[in-house]
């Protein structure tokens, strides 16, 4: 059984993630499927909670038992969501992701800062051909999962159901005001993605890898425009009306991809591993320094979103040039 003292903290972290239409009550009936007057009796701590109702309320709001035992700060808990450990399709990778999100989206007021040495993930569904390319060449080289080994991709032969799931993640991801840190290394990882599979015949259509060099210059047209307007929309609707993006350039390269979530009451962070695998956690050391690392970029980063529209310029002008130079390469037949 759990003790009173961890319900007491159990209760305390739920109530900072609960979604601000929402109560403890109904939520713990939700995810305990007990009678309400059972849940009036935990919550009163009149009956002790159960340690495998204790593990169930954390997973379901996306936090470890762990952290509300004794205090370490050389100690991490972590959770941990892998394409080759415990995600068994990118089904599954699109599921936890958009729990993960709903979970942020019910806390009310909050920020993203996001730290990119590639494309956000979450940005690559507002192009379907250059988002399945992705999730093919991840699956097939990082994962070797059997969907993708031994199978040409085509544009005409995409999942369509992984692409749906992605962009309601995408949608999440939209209502959320952020901050992105880019350097100039953003597109080397898509560029040397695109020339591999040209190279070894990845692509069942002639055309196929030109097409996946324009999708990724679309992408970038459409993150200059709402880097201009400080605005994320949907490439065909019309951009909110209130400011809700901000893009920072930095001129070193940006050694991996980390998302902190900030609110009121909670902050989180995500470390991206391995393209698609991640790690989260709310520990609030951990948090905090993850924070200080976020601030101490932006201050050594240029805005380019509203301001410095010649550096703006610039910036998309060069990665869109190294583009150009990889499909030269590939229109020529180099080191093929």
């Amino acid at each position: 059984m759990a003790s009173l003292s961890l319900q007491q903290k159990l209760f305390k972290e739920i109530r900072k993630r609960i979604p601000k239409h929402s109560s403890l009550e109904l939520e713990l009936s939700r995810i305990l499927a007990k009678p309400f007057i059972e849940i009036l009796e935990i919550i009163n701590y009149q009956t002790e909670l159960s340690l495998n109702d204790a593990k169930k309320l954390a997973d379901a709001f996306g936090f470890s038992i762990d952290r509300l035992s004794t205090y370490q700060p050389s100690v991490v808990p972590f959770r941990f969501r892998a394409m080759d450990y415990n995600l068994h399709s990118m089904r599954d990778y699109f599921h936890a992701i958009l729990s993960e999100l709903r979970n942020v989206d019910g806390w009310g007021p909050r920020r993203l800062i996001y730290a990119a040495n590639d494309f956000p993930v979450f940005s690559l569904f507002q192009f379907p051909d250059l988002a399945a390319f992705k999730l093919y060449f991840w699956g097939r080289t990082v994962y070797d999962m059997p969907a993708f080994r031994d199978r040409q991709f085509s544009l005409y032969e995409i999942d369509k159901i992984n692409l749906q799931l992605g962009e309601r993640a995408w949608r999440q991801y939209l209502k959320m005001p952020s901050i992105e840190i880019w350097s100039s290394d953003i597109v080397n990882n898509v560029l040397k993605q695109i020339f591999h599979a040209w190279k070894f015949g990845f692509f069942k259509e002639n055309d196929g890898a030109i097409h996946i060099c324009n999708q990724v210059i679309a992408l970038l047209d459409h993150i200059e425009i709402q880097a201009e307007q400080g605005r994320k929309f949907h490439p065909n609707n019309y951009p909110p009306k209130r400011e809700n993006y901000q893009l920072f350039y930095n001129e070193v390269s940006i050694s991996n991809n980390t998302i902190l979530f900030s609110s009121e009451d909670i902050d989180v962070a995500f470390i991206l591993q391995n393209a698609l695998n991640y790690l989260v956690t709310d520990n609030q050391a951990f948090c905090l320094k993850t924070e200080a690392w976020l601030n101490t970029m932006i201050n050594k980063s240029t805005p380019i979103s509203i301001h410095n529209p010649e550096l703006r310029e610039n910036f998309f002008k060069q990665l869109k040039g190294n583009i150009d130079f990889v499909k030269q390469r590939i229109l020529n037949g180099d080191d093929r």
